[in-house]
């Protein structure tokens, strides 16, 4: 169907509204079967990328149940399920797309991905493998290599991620996405002179990447090459401008050179801006939090709390805070205690009027966090007072389930013996939004 290929490249080319609209005018319920799952499809990514949460659960809900079996169905149900928080949802959508068709390699990356989001990591290594492995004779495929390295990177198995990404490289040298990745896990590996030959590769391929000058960057860095460092952070900044990340390091560099507080300054607040004007679309919760926590270490450093203060709220809002932010706010607020424990927390905020950071059609959300306090009283305190200064909406209700202790040194936070910064601690869960029905 001709005017689904135009629906298709108006996707592609970022023109959702338009998307959307097209898809309106031209559906027919009766189209066969082949063209109707493709509108559906099509249909529901539009639907996500205009931030029409609500309506993109619904209709996929409704392809689901005409089309229980098809696979392509079934992973748009789980994607949409994913942005809105629902794991456990998109988790069932993913395994039955795999139920579906189990050569699929596609939908063994996404449930690798939801099972990275939901903490069983043993799981998303092996549904990462696996689709490694179904696609073998193509090669490996490139978003299952690259979450896999990662994943290994973040675990601490830095041999390992190199392996990964080298076997990959071996079937395609010259795939400067990966070059860069190789390069990050060498010099994290302390490889640095490696590390730069893969960047320096990859610019050779393309000599204004913007992700190889900020990794070459970083790895000067480590080298205590400053101002080759900074010289190479901004060409990175150069080629790609409105990259937050970049913005976010360059500006932590500078914020310590009285001369340059200014242009440091606009560089972590134009990070921010960045973040809060893409936060509606795509955009990893993981990335996020690197960057915030780079913004909220340098103000916080540099002696500036109140405003770090405010980014850690922000984050808190769009669930981009981190176990380093709530650290040190919790030390300088409730002081480190030996006596503290750890809670697991399971809590609800309702709102008549949805507060205009929640997505449209929601009335609440529930999310699992980790407290460490005195007592279990004490962890709802903590709790509460800790949604109330990231929500600040007048009308917004807090419920809060606070589970058994769990001992200090179980929970992964800490050392064993060392005294606890009291207060919210970690994010388990990411938020899990309540959508209005619609008549």
């Amino acid at each position: 169907m001709h005017q689904l290929d135009a629906i298709g490249t108006l996707l592609d080319q970022g023109a959702a509204d338009s998307a959307v609209r097209l898809l309106r005018s031209c559906w027919e319920p009766e189209l066969p079967p082949s063209e109707l799952t493709r509108m559906y499809c099509l249909w529901i990514r539009g639907l996500s990328e205009t931030g029409e949460m609500g309506p993109a659960v619904t209709l996929a809900q409704r392809a689901a149940s005409e089309f229980p079996r098809h696979p392509d169905i079934l992973i748009a149900l789980g994607n949409v399920l994913d942005l809105v928080g629902d794991y456990d949802g998109a988790k069932v959508a993913f395994e039955s797309a795999i139920d579906a068709d189990p050569t699929g390699p596609l939908q063994r990356y996404n449930l690798g991905a939801i099972l990275e989001r939901l903490g069983d990591e043993d799981s998303a290594e092996q549904a990462y493998q696996t689709a490694n492995n179904l696609d073998a004779s193509q090669g490996p495929m490139v978003e299952a290599t690259s979450a896999l390295g990662a994943l290994l990177r973040r675990q601490g198995r830095l041999e390992e991620s190199e392996q990964v990404y080298d076997a990959y490289l071996m079937e395609d040298p010259l795939h400067v996405e990966m070059l860069v990745e190789h390069g990050i896990c060498l010099s994290d590996l302390e490889r640095f002179e490696e590390a730069i030959e893969r960047f320096d590769f990859a610019l050779s391929v393309e000599p204004e990447h913007a992700g190889a000058l900020y990794n070459k960057a970083i790895t000067l860095f480590r080298l205590a090459c400053y101002d080759d460092a900074i010289k190479t952070l901004d060409a990175a900044r150069g080629s790609d401008p409105d990259n937050p990340l970049t913005l976010a390091v360059l500006g932590s560099w500078r914020l310590g050179v009285e001369a340059e507080l200014d242009i440091a300054l606009s560089h972590l607040y134009r990070a921010l801006d960045l973040l809060l004007e893409r936060h509606v679309d795509a955009l990893s919760a993981g990335y996020a939090s690197v960057v915030i926590e780079e913004i909220f270490e340098a103000l916080w450093q540099s002696g500036r709390r109140r405003e770090a203060r405010e980014v850690a709220r922000i984050a808190g809002r769009h669930e981009w805070i981190t176990p380093h932010i709530f650290d040190c706010i919790n030390e300088a607020d409730y002081g480190r205690s030996p006596l503290a424990s750890t809670f697991e927390v399971l809590a609800r905020a309702e709102a008549f009027e949805r507060p205009e950071h929640w997505p449209e059609d929601c009335d609440g959300y529930t999310t699992g966090l980790t407290v460490i306090a005195c007592d279990a009283d004490e962890a709802r305190k903590l709790t509460i007072e800790y949604l109330r200064a990231i929500e600040s909406t007048p009308g917004v209700r807090f419920h809060v389930d606070v589970k058994p202790e769990t001992a200090a040194t179980e929970s992964g936070l800490i050392a064993e013996g060392e005294p606890l910064a009291r207060g919210v601690a970690r994010v388990n869960t990411y938020r899990a939004y309540n959508f209005r029905s619609r008549s």
